[in-house]
C-alpha cells in the first residue's frame, strides 16, 4: 500500500463558442480529470470535478453543449 495522502490529479479542459448571429452563439466545454495514488484516507484517488458528484472510478469525464441568445 502506497502513502497515505500521496494522491496526484490532472485535469484537461477544453471550450469552444461560435457564434451564429450577434446576438445568439452555440457552445460546447468538456473537461476530464485523470486522479492516481491514495487519498487523505487511504483509499485509491477518485476524480472530482467541480459541482460533480465524484466518481466511482479514478477518471471522470463532463460534457455540456448549450445555445445561448442575448436578448
Amino acid at each position: 500500500m502506497g502513502t497515505i495522502g500521496s494522491s496526484s490529479y490532472n485535469t484537461l479542459s477544453l471550450s469552444l463558442d461560435y457564434y451564429l448571429s450577434k446576438r445568439t452563439d452555440v457552445y460546447v466545454i468538456g473537461s476530464t480529470q485523470f486522479a492516481s495514488g491514495t487519498d487523505s484516507t487511504g483509499r485509491a484517488a477518485r476524480a472530482t470535478l467541480n459541482a460533480l458528484t465524484a466518481s466511482s472510478t479514478d477518471r471522470q469525464t463532463f460534457v455540456q453543449l448549450g445555445i445561448r441568445h442575448k436578448f
